[in-house]
């Protein structure tokens, strides 16, 4: 298999610990920075199926179970993006492999300018909260199962209703980790991957979890708004690099 050539394996590497320090350094983005990067090379599928163990390691690192659930008032919106990532998931088989591409590219460009310009979602009465939430989580959820990218509407508007940050990291690093795992049964169990990838996905925890590391001790001494900054900056770019590689 391609990905076996040592050059695009410890490329691979490299690329996972890059993603690794950017999840560290801002508390989320190993896919977003990952996924893309690696889609240049390998089939997208692929790619997606490469970060399932360090998504989930990275993110159960940040849930930080042992202070127990803090509320179930986020409850609905997960149900639903679960629900949606199984229909995302099954939705990727009928599609072609270059129109995955085109989507993760458009799905980065988006998140990025999501992110870098400030989606907020005012005024969302209290009232409709749930049933607001739960359209959300939906139509992430089959965003996600497209492209692995579920968490951008649903970040934006917990930025929104100015959570704790402690709380904050928390609850989508929760998302994340539950989602994720929702994810990725539903592609393997949709024939996505082999144990080949699902071995190398494993070895990939190691440098996700340096990368996360060092992250944090990074995040002490940048200013993390421009750090952020650039990191969306240069998505934007990567994102239009491999839409029109697939166009």
């Amino acid at each position: 298999m391609m990905y076996l050539d040592l050059n695009i394996f410890i490329f691979i590497v490299l690329t996972i610990f890059v993603g690794g320090l950017v999840k560290g350094t801002l508390g989320v983005g190993l896919p977003m920075v990952s996924v893309p990067i690696i889609a240049f090379f390998l089939p997208p599928t692929t790619a997606m199926i490469l970060l399932c163990f360090p998504i989930l390691c990275s993110n159960f690192l940040q849930m930080k179970v042992h202070q127990g659930i803090g509320s179930y008032r986020f409850v609905p919106m997960l149900l639903s993006l679960l629900i949606g990532l199984i229909i995302g998931g099954r939705l990727i088989l009928e599609i072609e492999l270059n129109v995955v591409s085109i989507i993760i590219a458009i799905s980065i460009i988006a998140a990025a300018v999501i992110n870098l310009f400030g989606l907020k979602f005012r005024n969302v009465n209290i009232k409709y909260e749930r049933n607001f939430t739960i359209i959300l989580g939906f139509f992430s959820g089959i965003l996600g199962g497209l492209s692995t990218f579920f968490g951008p509407p649903i970040l934006a508007y917990l930025i929104s209703i100015d959570l704790e940050k402690e709380y904050f990291v928390r609850i989508i690093s929760t998302f994340y980790f539950i989602g994720g795992f929702t994810l990725y049964s539903s592609l393997i169990y949709h024939g996505i991957g082999t144990l080949d990838d699902l071995f190398i996905s494993l070895l990939l925890v190691l440098p996700t979890v340096l990368g996360q590391y060092f992250g944090t001790k990074i995040r002490k001494y940048l200013s993390n708004e421009l750090f952020k900054n650039s990191i969306l900056i240069i998505l934007i770019i990567i994102g239009i690099s491999l839409l029109f590689k697939n166009l």
